[in-house]
């Protein structure tokens, strides 16, 4: 197996998420996250993209599936984020906190 096909493997995998939790635990986390940790300065990546907290205006689901988009202050819209992208994200977040203390 080359890397390339290891790497687009690697996008792919996704987590198993527990019954009863819908995307929208997700989506309501990173809204705390921007209203709480705005003020900070904080940050995250989404789709290679580095969004700050502040610039996020809101969090809504995409059509009828599990994915999520991110609309920014500016009008951009980030698609297709999957509730692991958005764990990520948030985890990181939570780590520079961690360490700033």
């Amino acid at each position: 197996m080359s890397n390339r096909d290891e790497n687009d493997d690697a996008e792919h995998v996704g987590g198993e998420v527990p019954e009863g939790v819908g995307p929208e635990v997700f989506r309501e986390r990173l809204e705390q996250a921007r209203r709480h940790g705005a003020e900070h300065g904080g940050h995250i990546t989404l789709q290679d993209q580095s969004v700050y907290l502040d610039d996020i205006d809101s969090v809504e689901p995409e059509g009828e599936g599990h994915r999520s988009r991110v609309r920014l202050r500016n009008g951009l819209i980030i698609g297709g984020l999957t509730g692991a992208a958005i764990v990520a994200a948030l985890a990181t977040v939570r780590y520079r906190r961690r360490r700033q203390q």
